[in-house]
């Protein structure tokens, strides 16, 4: 599968905060227009492709929205004031080199920090800075430099990005929450384009899904799915300094069943069909359970059967994101197999 670990890399390095999708946009729907297929935009910039035109609606969707920053003042010196959009750790911020999207290109700035050579109250050191105190230095000495450059308020920004293979098998960047799902939807879609499904199948690439879960939300209300399997990443319990109390859930272990977050319990049901899928394909399969969310949670707002589908990651929400190309690999084997299971057992009746 070297087209999902190319997709990966791609989107990766392509920035695409929430409500400013547009370039992660683009990108996704030229891949699928390269397949010959048409990708649907609604008024929100949810991307959908719907594949089939009858039985029941089976949604499979990854969100392609990423953490980031917004530019919310310029200060006299030419400095930036800034606005987290999305859970970021204030701890991940400082220190970072970052890139901001103006209307005349991509500018680069730096967070910095007092060093601690100009402190006279050593406690300080010890302190998290808060974003609220942070500034982004963009070498610039005046408010009206900074103009020059492009930079307007609402400028969305995000950390530079580098792509690490720590082992040949496990990829480190930051934003791989959620485009594995993204690239995962992509090369599912090559699998499944040319099937003769008795029912609807539709692919959703959402957004806002840092911010709320926003995009999702409106998907499924206008298009009420029967079944919704959410492809996100799950935070591992495997990591270094990781507390004893949830089961282990391994990176490079297989995809795992989402069953209970913050915000959503799985549907039972839903569990059943994907372990009797996985254990037929010889697919290996995790569980997990633990805090945060999913597209799938809103979706299953609708009454909709709803699965979340893990991949398995470390250090979520940082700049140094660790999941595994194999896990990827086999949650695109895991989705067909679904696909072809939800369509035999309508055929069937």
């Amino acid at each position: 599968m070297i087209e999902l670990k190319e997709y990966l890399e791609e989107m990766i390095r392509i920035p695409g905060v929430s409500g400013f999708e547009d370039d992660i946009r683009n990108y996704i729907r030229g891949k699928i227009e390269d397949k010959g297929l048409k990708a649907v935009e609604d008024n929100l910039g949810n991307l959908m492709v719907e594949l089939g035109d009858a039985g029941p609606l089976v949604i499979f969707v990854a969100h392609m929205d990423e953490l980031g920053l917004i530019v919310t003042k310029l200060e006299s010196d030419g400095s930036l004031r800034i606005r987290k959009v999305g859970g970021i750790d204030d701890r991940t911020l400082v220190g970072r080199v970052v890139e901001i999207k103006t209307q005349k290109g991509i500018v680069s700035g730096v967070i910095g920090i007092k060093p601690p050579h100009l402190m006279t109250d050593m406690e300080e050191a010890k302190k998290v800075v808060r974003w609220q105190d942070l500034r982004v230095d963009i070498g610039t000495r005046s408010r009206k430099h900074t103009e020059r450059l492009g930079v307007r308020v609402l400028d969305p920004m995000v950390i530079k990005k580098d792509i690490t293979y720590i082992t040949k098998d496990l990829i480190c960047a930051r934003g791989i929450d959620d485009r594995g799902g993204c690239a995962i939807l992509l090369d599912a879609l090559e699998q499944l384009k040319d099937k003769r499904l008795p029912i609807r199948v539709t692919l959703v690439w959402s957004v806002q899904e840092e911010i709320g879960l926003r995009g999702a939300r409106a998907v499924a209300f206008n298009l009420r799915p029967e079944y919704v399997f959410a492809v996100d990443t799950m935070t591992t319990t495997d990591a270094p300094m990781t507390e004893e109390v949830y089961e282990k859930v391994m990176v490079g272990g297989g995809p795992a069943l989402r069953m209970f977050d913050s915000e959503a319990i799985a549907s039972p049901k839903l569990r059943k069909l994907v372990e009797q899928v996985a254990r037929a394909a010889k697919l290996p399969l995790q569980y997990g359970t633990g805090g945060g969310a999913t597209d799938g949670a809103a979706m299953q707002d609708t009454g909709c059967l709803m699965m979340p589908l893990g991949i398995v990651m470390r250090y979520t929400h940082s700049p140094t994101e660790v999941a595994s190309i194999l896990d990827m690999e086999n949650m695109v084997k895991l989705i067909v197999k679904i696909a072809d299971r939800l369509a035999k057992d309508h055929k069937r009746g």
